[in-house]
């Protein structure tokens, strides 16, 4: 064991681009009274995560849930190894793997610093790809993961081309391949589709079952709970506060709100300041795509048409890399391609000399993407005022109007205490809420929403939904809005976006459109 103030941090390697095979073997693994530093401040109290005393044998599968910010990720830090023990003793020289959206974010962002840098390589400048990941797999497991996330035709792609399902597959593929004495998996079912989420749980049912992995499982659906957990708990506060069975923790009040068994609750939302409500929208249909082409390794699009008129919503479905994104991405103009195609927006034919302010004031949007590109370190109140003005930060003084509509936004979202702390600082389902409620809050005549729920629990789920309703009820705002879950569309759409595999060896999709009752 290690005992705090000999060594402040754990000596072992952590996983990131390459793992080595570790040949598992059953040992017990006991943390006893302790306490991590999360971050260390200049002033006031230092943040911690307590993991207090805990025991993973060999054949456990620990299950915990937790609220947004309810210090979910740095439980899962702690136990990877990855903070600083202030107080009791933890286990040494034991192999964890760690998969979390901060991982994936992380090792974009090193993948982007590699390639631009000023002494770059030829192999450099193509990038991390799939096959570079998974390099030390551990062959025992290598083909059945591979089946299992479907991954054999992007072993050769590079991280930058992945959809944010696919690379959340390519890091947990990394992580399961590893063979680890500890599997910490934050959250991993997000952004996967149906079929993968199901070859997920079984393959972390094999890894318990089979190889004896000891397994920390965060989760935010009910969905996600495979059914050989040894133990479920609550993370309140940055703390472990209840460990039992799965029966008796899913009788608590509060893990049944956690994991979306709420109702929807009823909102007010804020109104949106005047001068901020567009006086005219262009007539005829919002978004008309003609004849659209897209191709990459294989073609996304091929004579492709999509129209949506006022009044419409629609439900966008489809596996992971199918091109759901690709096509919102030409709707916002992020794609290069949409110049070389026939795209329409409010009444403007992209290329056509158009300001891209002339489109953004029309639509409001949130995604994986924008997530992953949201470095700014600005204060929640400027990321919320942000979305009145278009912007990646905030640029411009706002008036009394626009900041007390922001305030009244953040404390129907539950962030009213967080007006003043950095958006870096927040946790990821806090970051989400924050952009989802940015999107919102000029209540734009589009809503452009790909997969806004990844990340939030099942209260904080129910919240957005309701404020999705309410804005198609009360306005005039037509809402896209990709989800690989059912339970997560709101009431109200009319229409359907359904990517569904060819059953052939092309490895393209069949784009079917229909209405719904």
């Amino acid at each position: 064991m290690k005992d705090a103030g000999i060594r402040s941090c754990y000596n072992h390697p952590i996983f990131f681009y390459t793992t080595q095979a570790y040949i598992m073997t059953s040992r017990t693994i006991t943390w006893e009274n302790t306490l991590f530093r999360i971050s260390k401040k200049s002033h006031g109290t230092e943040p911690t995560a307590n993991l207090g005393t805990i025991t993973i044998a060999p054949d456990d599968l620990i299950v915990l849930i937790g609220g947004n910010g309810s210090g979910k990720t740095s439980i899962a830090r702690a136990f990877a190894g990855e903070l600083e023990l202030i107080r009791g003793s933890a286990p040494e020289n034991y192999h964890p793997v760690l998969v979390s959206f901060e991982k994936q974010m992380k090792l974009f962002e090193d993948d982007y610093n590699m390639r631009n840098s000023d002494s770059t390589t030829a192999k450099e400048e193509i990038g991390i790809t799939v096959a570079d990941l998974l390099a030390d797999a551990d062959p025992e497991i290598y083909d059945q993961v591979m089946d299992g996330m479907n991954l054999r035709a992007l072993l050769n792609k590079p991280l930058r081309t992945l959809s944010g399902g696919e690379g959340r597959k390519a890091l947990l593929a990394q992580a399961l391949c590893s063979k680890p004495n500890l599997l910490v998996l934050d959250t991993p079912f997000d952004a996967l589709d149906i079929q993968t989420r199901k070859n997920l749980l079984q393959l972390i049912n094999e890894m318990h079952t089979r190889y004896k992995t000891p397994t920390v499982l965060i989760v935010n659906r009910p969905s996600e709970i495979p059914e050989t957990l040894t133990k479920m708990g609550i993370i309140q506060d940055c703390a472990i506060t209840k460990l039992s069975s799965r029966e008796e923790i899913e009788s608590d009040p509060d893990a049944k709100v956690l994991l979306g068994y709420a109702d929807m609750p009823d909102v007010n939302l804020p109104k949106t300041p005047a001068k901020f409500a567009l006086k005219q929208i262009p007539s005829g249909p919002i978004v008309q795509l003609r004849d659209i082409h897209i191709e990459y390794q294989r073609v996304i699009f091929d004579h492709f048409n999509f129209t949506v008129n006022p009044g419409e919503h629609w439900h966008i479905m489809g596996p992971n890399g199918a091109g759901k994104s690709t096509l919102l991405s030409l709707i916002t103009g992020d794609n290069p391609l949409v110049y070389a195609n026939d795209v329409t927006v409010f009444g403007f034919k992209r290329g056509n000399g158009e300001s891209i302010w002339d489109i953004k004031k029309y639509y409001g949007a949130v995604s994986g993407a924008l997530h992953l590109d949201y470095r700014v370190s600005s204060p929640a109140i400027n990321v919320l005022l942000s979305g009145f003005y278009d912007s990646i930060g905030l640029y411009t003084q706002p008036g009394d109007e626009e900041l007390s509509c922001a305030r009244a936004w953040l404390k129907i979202a539950g962030l009213a205490d967080k007006e003043h702390t950095s958006f870096k600082a927040l946790s990821f389902g806090q970051q989400r809420m924050l952009l989802i409620i940015r999107a919102l809050v000029k209540t734009p005549p589009l809503l452009i929403l790909d997969e806004p729920l990844q990340g939030l629990d099942g209260f904080a789920r129910a919240q957005v939904k309701a404020f999705i309703t309410y804005i198609m009820k009360h306005g005039h705002t037509s809402v896209l809005f990709v989800s690989h879950h059912e339970e997560d569309i709101p009431e109200g759409f009319t229409n359907r976006l359904n990517f569904i595999p060819n059953d052939d060896s092309t490895g393209g999709f069949a784009i079917v459109q229909e209405k719904l009752n």
